[in-house]
């Protein structure tokens, strides 16, 4: 049960770090400079990889689960 709600945390982490990815790119759109740089979106891109990550490792912790639960 422990394991269950710590995959659900996970999971809501990685969709909060994916929503504030999408934030950031959103803000640095409407910015309104002339000339951006590709360093100037390495942090809102990182956010984003960083949340489909923890969503993943979520994914992966309920399959472990998932195979634990049916032993042969």
């Amino acid at each position: 049960m422990k394991t269950t709600i710590l995959a659900n945390v996970i999971a809501l982490g990685g969709v909060m770090m994916i929503v504030l990815g999408l934030w950031g790119l959103y803000i640095l759109i409407r910015e309104g400079v002339a000339e951006r740089r590709l360093r100037d979106y390495i942090t809102a891109i990182q956010t984003l990889a960083v949340g489909f990550g923890l969503i993943g490792l979520a994914q992966a912790l309920r399959l472990l689960l998932a195979l634990m639960a049916f032993p042969r």
